[in-house]
């Protein structure tokens, strides 16, 4: 089971990503992805060695980073983006995901803010909402 971890450095308050390993600063963003960390790990059964967290793709021509991303071997579950709590999720945030997705095929895109979250499955070529983000056992039947 996955716990946070905070410390202060510099006068600075930082948090631990058991994904990369390394302490990072607890903006409101960050925070929000380290608790979908945890969720995915300790309440959906993501093993923490099949997530990544904010890795570059290229979408024309452009270099963009996505904030997590779960995944089982080389097939992606889920893509998930992020935002601080004073970010409304709109359209434009799915359309954000949408375009990560485009290029990571996954069957599943989560947008969280700390006060919402809305998750999708992605049924040809549409993204229909759902009531929640299944298990990892149970995301692995649907690829």
């Amino acid at each position: 089971m996955l716990t946070t971890k905070t410390r202060i450095k510099n006068n600075k308050k930082e948090i631990f990503d058991p994904i990369r390993k390394i302490f990072v600063p607890l903006t409101p963003e960050e925070a929000v992805r380290q608790a979908y960390i945890l969720h995915l790990v300790n309440d959906l059964s993501v093993p923490p060695i099949e997530i990544s967290v904010e890795k570059k793709i290229v979408y024309s021509g452009q270099t963009k980073k996505y904030d997590i991303v779960a995944q089982h071997i080389d097939k992606c579950l889920v893509v998930v983006e992020c935002k601080a709590p004073s970010v409304a999720l709109q359209p434009k945030t799915l359309q954000q995901a949408a375009m990560y997705n485009h290029i990571l095929h996954a069957k599943y895109i989560v947008l969280i803010n700390g006060e919402q979250c809305l998750v999708y499955m992605e049924q040809q070529g549409e993204y229909l909402p759902i009531k929640a983000l299944p298990s990892y056992q149970e995301m692995l039947k649907n690829i």
